[in-house]
């Protein structure tokens, strides 16, 4: 059998909206036969093990026949090329990891716009998100001093409720005074801490030993090793026969309050439900938010450092929302970026100049300016207009739309908002699927 290693199978052996490469000692933690498993393992006619996966995010096995009729028309488009190169292939398989609700965003989208314009994707490309990112080449991430950060965080609960006094900690990381007094200030004397709240503490840095070692934001997290330290730790956390679900038991008999059931979120909705005192209720909901623990060792998630406070105040004062922060504003950002491309990129592939899109762009109040993200596109994807480049646009443009984690389908008031404006951000799909 020849062994290969990191190399795209042949084309003709490609299905439309998948990739596939050479297991060769690329094996991983990530990949099962199983059905809720990303990659899955196949061979070619040589009997070389294969690893393949959609290029549709979240597109698990055997689910590429609910794709809607946008997925397929640009599924067809791909079709109609013939043979691609390895470098649009490349960029094809960046475009399919993309996550919105990763932490790089959007400067994940602005490195692909650039390699969609340029033909070819510079590397060490960023990592980009969560699903099958950089399967055959080397990455790089967007989230200088992550882990220090997150070692910090680590070390300054572990020394409060050590009884450290908040000095030591002013004084050895000068650069971060104002986490460690917001964090003193709302717990209080060490001394004064109730068994709950010692006990939620201990819930919440259960996750750290992931965090600070090989945390997802970083690509050594997305490493063999990192793995590892991941499927360990997240047995503590979440298994039946953790850490994390004897603390649950010690705070569930503690509160009188059912347990959390993890990871089903629709159980949780329904348990919720059947407490009537408000107060209870709402520590039902801080309990939650700490043994998912950032949505499950979602370090990456763009809300990790929010989600950490928001802990730590929730532990300290028995209630969410801290005063100070204006709720909601990530979503409000990332709606209005998603927006903001997908209109851009949606007048790119109908041919409509920039200037003219941002003259009349001038005459409506959308609440908020997409020009920026407009100026981006344009000056990224350049004017020539090429049946491959066209393909690879319409498939960011999907992404943005309809990914399952954090797209413009979740945002469906601001884009109902600038539809009754006459803004649409989905004319060139429609045109094409009218006319068909």
């Amino acid at each position: 059998m020849n062994k290969k290693h990191k190399q795209l199978v042949p084309y003709d052996m490609d299905l439309l909206g998948f990739e596939a490469i050479y297991e060769g000692d690329n094996a991983s933690t990530r990949v099962d036969n199983d059905s809720d498993k990303p990659v899955f393992r196949t061979v070619d006619d040589l009997n070389n093990p294969v690893l393949k996966w959609s290029t549709w995010t979240f597109t698990l096995p055997g689910q590429e026949k609910y794709w809607n009729k946008e997925i397929n028309y640009i599924n067809e488009m791909q079709k109609k090329l013939g043979p691609l190169n390895n470098k649009t292939r490349q960029i094809r398989a960046h475009i399919g990891s993309l996550v919105p609700c990763d932490s790089g965003f959007p400067i994940t989208i602005d490195e692909l716009l650039n390699a969609i314009g340029q033909g070819e994707l510079v590397e060490p490309s960023f990592h980009n998100g969560c699903w099958c990112s950089g399967m055959w080449w080397d990455l790089k991430g967007t989230q200088p001093s992550h882990l220090k950060s997150m070692k910090i965080i680590y070390e300054v609960l572990k020394g409060y409720i050590a009884g450290m006094p908040r000095e030591k900690f002013l004084q050895k990381f000068s650069l971060v005074q104002g986490f460690i007094n917001r964090t003193y200030e709302w717990l209080g004397p060490n001394t004064e801490l109730s068994k709950l709240k010692r006990l939620l503490l201990e819930r919440m840095l259960l996750p750290f030993e992931f965090f600070a070692k090989n945390p997802h934001a970083s690509p050594e997290g997305w490493s063999e090793k990192g793995f590892q330290v991941h499927n360990t730790v997240f047995q503590t956390c979440f298994g039946e026969e953790g850490r994390g679900s004897q603390l649950d038991a010690e705070i569930s008999e503690l509160t009188g309050l059912p347990q959390i059931p993890l990871g089903q979120y629709e159980k949780y909705l329904k348990t919720i439900k059947t407490i009537s005192n408000p107060q209870q209720r709402e520590l039902y909901e801080i309990w939650d938010s700490i043994a998912n623990g950032i949505y499950q060792l979602s370090d990456c998630h763009h809300n990790t450092f929010r989600a950490i406070e928001n802990q730590i105040y929730g532990i300290a004062k028995g209630k969410q929302g801290i005063p100070s922060r204006k709720s909601g504003s990530e979503r409000i950002r990332l709606g209005r970026l998603l927006f903001g491309y997908a209109l851009g990129i949606d007048k790119w592939l109908s041919g409509i100049p920039m200037q003219f899109l941002l003259l009349d762009l001038g005459h409506v109040d959308l609440g908020f300016d997409p020009k920026n993200e407009i100026l981006r596109v344009y000056a990224y994807l350049g004017e020539e207009i090429t049946p491959v480049k066209k393909w690879l646009v319409a498939c960011l443009w999907g992404n943005l739309n309809f990914n399952k984690h954090g797209s413009l389908w979740y945002h469906k008031e601001l884009v109902q908002s600038a539809n009754k404006k006459n803004i649409n951000h989905r004319k060139w799909i429609d045109s094409m699927l009218t006319s068909e």
